[in-house]
């Protein structure tokens, strides 16, 4: 990057495998457990402690590919099994989950009369020893389930009963032919119960087994007799599951109901029951609808942790409090961001990561500042994105590897490279560590004119109004089309070069908040060390507050990075992004 003014100077934790809860006390519920009610806001967080937790989104195009993305996360080929439902509709699946956690193998999707793309990918991949299709020849057809058998070792069998209560019975007899202590029974009229409720199955090694909201289904009682357990865990309120059919259920086995105030409370209930600190991993679903649930109960026998529910935008009270007591290594969200928002990696972030993206500040008056004072033991390691790119994707993977959340300030014009494409994709990626800002289009010193990067062309032009306004809002469209985020209000002057008329300009267009620094790397520059980066930044050791000027393009920000980030640990400091910081 040109050297003008001051701006060119300016995974994985050792899973702790907790042991399953012993049954303890029962939580009993007075509502129906699967009703929808609006989420209530999050109480402030707890700043998490361990750096190498990480969010990760599973989601594919449709419900099939998502299926097979968290098959793929979890399952190496070889697996003995795989259970494959239809997408039409959840009964039949909601008893596969904790069957696929018992026998070691996936739940995959079919249409009732194809394959999707997807999930014959992952079956070839996959090569299980049996395909179990679950469900009736309504549900799937006869010539599926034949398609199916040749991808298996061992053909594909079909599980079935004359409805959801005796299909959940023939899956729980498949999975425990020799009985179990423990059974799971939830409504099988609507999916929450069954799908937070599965996974908590799968961990205790439980079946999972369905009835009517007021009587019990003879398929049930039967499947129930015969697994003969010592104890019945009843899932939702009375709501989903009358007091009555809890008395017929007491009186095969000692119940215990576990239930909440709606589908998240009940989730969260479940959780607190059967998972311990420490897990290796959480999910985290969509609870506005059931199909990546129902897929996820599988993944427990890695997870060793719960599903947990978000309402789609946001985490429901009480899910940032659970996921600072599960303390898990992996938050994994599944699906794409129609199904469950940005703002929900965001949260899960904000509750179990050392730092996040933070909230944007409202446009607000216009300031101009390099430090934040108040910000606790916090630093902003900033990086600009006006010039070369060569260690550019390097350096953010660091920062993703080692959850270093970060401030970046790209160009236009370099962002729309085909480099820098590449970083704003993967920058986007995680919107729950990093925060995109505006650098302009061109680069241009807009006080004295001239400068530019990486060609000067466009800045050989007077800097009137009307261009500095295009070249944020130029850039803004750019940078929030690559990112998926938004700029404003913050942005950063070429060369930290500003007046009062640039800022005025600026803050007509919403760019109100000019986000200088007070420890300048001068990574841009080919002569400076490594050594001189990292001192430049921790020695002395920065005031609470700082805000670091480095670049994707400095020629040994790469190699600093190590030296800084573990310095700044392990004195006590938080890396972050600018809003973090600001938000306290």
């Amino acid at each position: 990057m040109t050297a003008r003014l001051n701006s060119a100077r300016p995974r994985l934790r050792a899973l702790l495998v907790g042991l399953i809860l012993l049954l303890g006390p029962g939580l009993v519920g007075a509502t129906g457990a699967g009703a929808i009610t609006a989420p209530v806001p999050l109480a402030a967080p707890t700043t998490g402690t361990d750096v190498n937790f990480s969010v990760e989104r599973l989601a594919g195009s449709n419900r099939a590919a998502t299926a097979a993305k968290i098959s793929r996360e979890f399952f190496g080929a070889g697996v003995p099994v795989a259970f494959v439902v239809t997408t039409a509709n959840y009964p039949d699946g909601l008893a596969a989950g904790p069957a696929g956690a018992r026998l070691n193998g996936p739940v995959l999707f079919t249409n009732g009369t194809s394959i999707p793309a997807a999930t014959r990918t992952e079956l070839t991949r996959l090569r299980p020893g049996r395909i179990y299709v679950v469900g009736g020849t309504r549900a799937i057809s006869e010539d599926v389930r034949t398609t199916l058998a040749g991808l298996s070792a061992g053909g594909a069998r079909r599980v079935s009963g004359v409805d959801r209560y005796a299909t959940a019975a023939a899956v729980s007899r498949l999975s425990y032919p020799s009985g179990a202590p423990i059974a799971y029974v939830a409504t099988g009229q609507n999916w929450p119960d069954a799908l937070t409720g599965g996974t908590a199955a799968g961990g205790q090694s439980a079946p999972l087994l369905l009835t009517n909201s007021t009587s019990l289904s003879p398929s049930t009682r039967s499947e129930l007799e015969r697994l003969n357990p010592s104890r019945i865990m009843v899932l939702g309120g009375t709501g989903a599951i009358s007091a009555g059919v809890a008395n017929q259920l007491a009186a095969i086995a000692v119940t215990e109901r576990v239930s909440g105030s709606d589908r998240y409370g009940t989730g969260l209930a479940v959780s607190k029951r059967v998972f311990g600190a420490d897990r290796a991993g959480v999910v985290v679903a969509t609870g506005r609808n059931w199909p990546d649930a129902l897929v996820a109960g599988p993944a427990v026998r890695r997870t060793r942790g719960p599903v947990l529910l978000s309402a789609g935008t946001s985490l429901p009270t009480g899910t940032g409090t659970e996921l600072g007591r599960l303390s898990p290594g992996t938050a994994y969200l599944l699906g794409g961001t129609t199904a469950q928002s940005k703002n929900v990696a965001m949260q899960v972030q904000r509750f179990s990561g050392v730092c996040w993206a933070g909230a944007r500040p409202a446009t607000g008056s216009q300031e101009v500042f390099s430090t934040v004072p108040g910000a606790g033991k916090k630093v902003a390691f900033t990086l600009d994105m006006g010039g070369r790119l060569d260690p550019a994707l390097g350096i953010v993977n660091y920062l993703i590897d080692n959850q270093v959340c970060t401030t970046f300030f790209p160009t236009g014009a370099m962002a729309n490279t085909a480099e820098g494409r590449q970083v704003m994709a993967l920058i986007a990626r995680h919107p729950e560590l990093f925060e995109v800002s505006n650098h302009t289009t061109h680069h241009c010193d807009l006080v004295l004119g001239g400068g530019g990067s990486p060609t000067a062309a466009p800045c050989n032009r007077a800097m009137t109004r009307t261009f500095i306004r295009t070249e944020l809002t130029s850039a803004e469209t750019v940078l929030e089309g690559l990112a998926g985020m938004p700029n404003n209000p913050y942005w950063r002057p070429p060369y930290g070069s500003h007046n009062a008329s640039v800022r005025e300009a600026a803050a007509s267009v919403g760019y109100t908040k000019t986000v200088m620094w007070n420890r300048d790397t001068i990574d841009w520059r080919p002569d400076t060390t490594t050594t001189q980066i990292v001192n430049r930044v921790v020695s002395p050791l920065p005031p609470n507050g700082t805000i670091v000027l480095a670049h994707l393009g400095g020629y040994r920000t790469l190699d600093a990075l190590p030296s800084i980030v573990r310095t700044l640990r392990a004195n006590g400091y938080t890396l972050t992004t600018v809003s973090d910081m600001r938000d306290g």
